[in-house]
């Protein structure tokens, strides 16, 4: 790993321009720590400390060793020339690529989380979708099953109506027999009672007349 750092670090070095200019970007190499002075030389008090991959305005290259650079909280000072890297510090890149790599990783695990809970919630709504075509399936055929049993009932009522109305016909039917029967009956009583009038009427007629006729028969018999 550590043979890996140097090689990037020479290559940065490498790859870097040399020249320098006006508030070019410097940063503090992988020495953990660094101090900047008020001056130039180990004389000059420290202003503060710096710390490896920090970002540093270059403002001025000495001639001492030294170069003047600025923070990025606006603090300048003076810092050793041969600690300033053209490029961010291998150790700064490595562990900013560390910090990348756990940010993508943790994205990657919340997304695999993301896609198992769609996935669980595809398996839930496809479950349901069969259970409701399920139902469909039952409802229709329930539904087919009333509609036929409906339309029998519907002929059966038809009949009973027509059974019915042939009844009261059959009723109507009996009520004028009773009533031809009655009147039938009423006639064949009258005409009974005439009969018996007429018999009765007969025999007072004989009453009356066969004791006159015994009479004439006795007068004549006396006569001779």
């Amino acid at each position: 790993m550590n043979k890996l750092i140097n090689i990037l670090f020479l290559t940065l070095i490498v790859m870097s321009p040399l020249t320098s200019s006006a508030e070019t970007p410097r940063y503090v190499s992988d020495l953990l720590e660094i101090t900047m002075r008020n001056g130039e030389g180990v004389k000059s008090a420290i202003k503060r400390v710096l710390t490896s991959g920090d970002r540093l305005d270059l403002l001025e290259e000495g001639s001492t060793g030294y170069s003047k650079v600025r923070t990025t909280e606006g603090v300048e000072g003076w810092v050793l020339t041969r600690y300033l890297m053209n490029a961010p510090s291998v150790r700064k890149l490595v562990a900013s690529s560390a910090q990348k790599v756990a940010t993508l990783e943790l994205e990657i695990a919340e997304s695999e989380e993301e896609l198992q809970t769609l996935s669980t919630k595809i398996t839930i709504s496809n479950n349901e979708n069969m259970t409701l075509k399920e139902t469909a399936r039952r409802l229709k055929k329930e539904l087919d099953f009333i509609k036929t049993t409906a339309s029998s009932s519907i002929a059966l009522n038809n009949e009973n109506i027509q059974l019915k109305e042939k009844i009261q016909q059959s009723d109507h039917s009996m009520q004028a027999l009773v009533l031809e029967n009655t009147a039938m009956k009423n006639s064949e009583g009258q005409s009974w009672f005439l009969i018996g009038v007429a018999v009765l009427l007969g025999g007072i007629i004989l009453g009356l007349i066969l004791p006159r006729l015994r009479f004439q028969r006795k007068n004549n018999w006396g006569n001779i």
